[in-house]
């Protein structure tokens, strides 16, 4: 433990001469191999760079007869521009080259639309009975090379070859894209380990594998997807999936939009057009020179000497969350957004690796939002049952929003004066529940309206009070406990620059078990299931099923003592009789109307991702959430933390419907 000391002195002293003064917003760290200084956000300037409008592509009808067919392709970026200006508008420049900062990222080129960052929105109908829609055929090619056109080796960011998928030699620039949401076959799904390398001529490709479930991995750099939309109106997204990888290709930019439309939603009059918009909102961080930045630390053995490859070369990894301090949305910085005093659809995406935001609007006169301003009617399981109303107007009445999750937002801009200034904020703690404040000058807003326009046509859009009737699954076959576990690596330590303490690596798993050991989720056709998610970690966890959508039955904690976690050798989790407590704080008081104990009003209806409850581990208690869902398609599927960090750390594994 000396070594270790040492090291910390050594290292602690380079963050105290370059000054913490802010913690993350001027720190020095270590990443890689080199020391890199982050842009500071409190210098960026706010809500003056106009937000993009992510085109929508065209399809292709003519490649697959009777489908739509797009062409997606994975391409990097050399000059994005993430809208960071200085104060007075001026551009901040490199501070080796003195030109103006920008950024190089990853994105899809979807049917010839180049976005630089994340990707045009694909469209499309459901094709259940009754709608009209067609099949869509998605042809994904790895197309990863630098600006003179040679394929690129390494990544854009640090990629830890200790973590699972990364961990035996596999290529750092692989790809493999699921649609998030879709009722898909498993070999369109995206598995992590089916995965393409931007090689064209590669022979990483693999047979199907039947102990795993894992579908076969092509070889080259293609692989051709086919989504049959046979499921409701809904705000899906494609991203990347690439085991070890994912939360790194993700932040470099590989996520866009796919909206399901059908004839319930097109019977609504919800505004449209030019007045609906999605938002993929992200935090980023960026180095001097505008790179991105995501924190890489040295992992260290227990004598503090740092690990190393089979190559002899150092061994740096992340922690098992990241935070930016800059939020980014539709890949601007805290960007603005010129309204009409009208209704407008926004349609929200959470984009971001780790961060929970709790969003709320804040007018710049100080008056509190009129009600009816604000209406939530879908989340991520599409249209929901009952709207839910003023969701936003102040932090009290915040929309909590995890990873992944989406929210289908009408804001009523005729309700305010012609030119106020509506900023949406966010106060979520990080990590959430129980981490630290968001600095409410940076993190802490994430965006800008303004009623500059004038009003273009009578806006006749009417907000439902309810949008979609949605059946219940029914009574279920055969109820599964699950639990989420925390744990400490042996042998592998790390340095946090931000706190400047060392620790062992955390240890994040779903039933103590690593992601490729063998199955224990092994569901009958057609069954009915309800999944009682049992949470024995300190942090919320939202956590995503693959191919269902589900019902969020009830929420709770555990009575102490009641509950006996899974072993890590296949046994399961179990729970005493009476041990479930619905909608109980764990100190055993009822849960109020806004407690994470509790189902809340928007989470009802269908969803695809859950915010799983917390510990209380000085009581000795678990949160818990029931699930209920119908598994109506034979193959391997994943579940998951959506906190993309957590996903690379495994805490990630597949069940299977047979």
């Amino acid at each position: 433990m000396k070594r270790l000391k040492i090291l910390l002195f050594m290292i602690f002293g380079v963050l105290m001469i370059a000054g913490c003064g802010n913690g993350k917003d001027t720190v020095t760290v270590v990443e890689g191999s080199s020391k890199t200084v982050l842009r500071n956000p409190l210098a960026v300037q706010q809500f003056a760079t106009p937000l993009t409008i992510i085109p929508v592509a065209v399809p292709d009808t003519g490649t697959v007869p009777g489908s739509d067919y797009y062409t997606v392709l994975a391409e990097q970026t050399n000059d994005y521009d993430f809208g960071l200006r200085k104060k007075d508008g001026s551009e901040f420049t490199n501070p080796v080259t003195g030109a103006p900062i920008r950024t190089t990222v990853w994105g899809y080129n979807t049917n010839g639309i180049k976005t630089g960052y994340l990707g045009a929105t694909i469209e499309a109908r459901s094709t259940l009975s009754g709608e009209t829609g067609k099949t869509v055929v998605v042809k994904y090619t790895n197309n990863l090379k630098d600006a003179t056109g040679k394929l690129l080796t390494k990544h854009l960011l640090t990629v830890d070859p200790t973590l699972h998928g990364a961990n035996m030699g596999e290529p750092e620039v692989r790809i493999v894209t699921h649609l998030h949401g879709a009722h898909v076959a498993p070999e369109s799904d995206g598995h992590p380990d089916a995965w393409i390398t931007n090689d064209p001529n590669a022979t990483t490709g693999l047979p199907a594998d039947p102990v795993s479930g894992r579908p076969a991995r092509p070889n080259g750099n293609t692989v051709t997807y086919t989504y049959d939309n046979s499921q409701i109106a809904n705000h899906l997204w494609y991203h990347d999936h690439a085991m070890g990888i994912t939360r790194l290709n993700v932040y470099a930019g590989l996520a866009a939009n796919y909206l399901l439309r059908d004839s319930v939603e097109d019977g609504l009059d919800l505004p449209k057009g030019a007045y609906e918009i999605p938002l993929v909102i992200q935090d980023r961080s960026f180095n001097e020179d505008g790179s991105l930045h995501y924190d890489s630390t040295a992992l260290l053995n227990p004598d503090g000497s740092q690990q190393t490859d089979e190559n002899g070369n150092p061994v740096y990894t992340s922690n098992p969350e990241f935070f930016g301090n800059i939020i980014t949305v539709n890949g601007k910085a805290w960007p603005k957004l010129d309204v009409e005093p009208r209704k407008y659809r926004f349609r929200m995406l959470n984009g971001s690796d780790s961060r929970f935001y709790n969003i709320w609007l804040e007018r710049s006169d100080g008056l509190p939002i009129p009600a009816g301003a604000i209406t939530q009617i879908g989340n991520d399981g599409g249209l929901l049952p009952t709207a839910v109303n003023d969701i936003g107007n102040g932090p009290d009445n915040g929309l909590l929003f995890a990873l992944a999750e989406r929210a289908d937002i009408v804001i009523d801009f005729s309700k305010f004066p012609a030119g106020t200034n509506i900023t949406m904020r966010n106060d979520a703690h990080t990590p959430y529940p129980d981490g630290g404040d968001v600095n409410p000058s940076t993190t802490g807003k994430i965006m800008q309206f303004k009623i500059t326009k004038p009003l273009s046509g009578t806006d006749s859009s009417v907000v439902p009070a309810h949008p979609r009737v949605l059946a219940p699954y029914g009574t279920p076959d055969n109820t599964r406990y699950v639990d989420l576990q925390e744990t400490e690596e042996d042998g592998a330590y790390l340095f946090d620059p931000y706190s400047g303490s060392i620790s062992k690596r955390l240890k994040i798993l779903l039933n103590g078990l690593a992601f490729d050991a063998p199955i224990t989720e092994n569901i009958i056709l057609n069954n009915v299931e309800d999944w009682i998610i049992i949470n024995n970690t300190v942090d919320t966890h939202p956590m995503h099923l693959h191919l269902v959508d589900f019902e969020v039955v009830e929420k709770g904690s555990i009575a102490p003592g009641a509950y006996t976690p899974a072993d890590g050798e296949g046994g399961m989790p179990t729970v005493s009789p009476g041990g479930l407590r619905p909608s109980t704080n764990p100190d055993g008081t009822e849960a109020d109307s806004g407690s994470p104990y509790r189902v809340l009003a928007n989470e009802l209806g269908h969803k695809d991702t859950v915010r799983v409850p917390p510990a209380d581990e000085a009581i000795g208690s678990q949160g818990y959430v029931r699930i209920r869902a119908k598994f109506d398609r034979i193959g391997t599927y994943m579940w998951h933390c959506h906190i993309l960090a957590h996903e690379d750390h495994e805490m990630m594994r597949p069940f299977r419907v047979q």
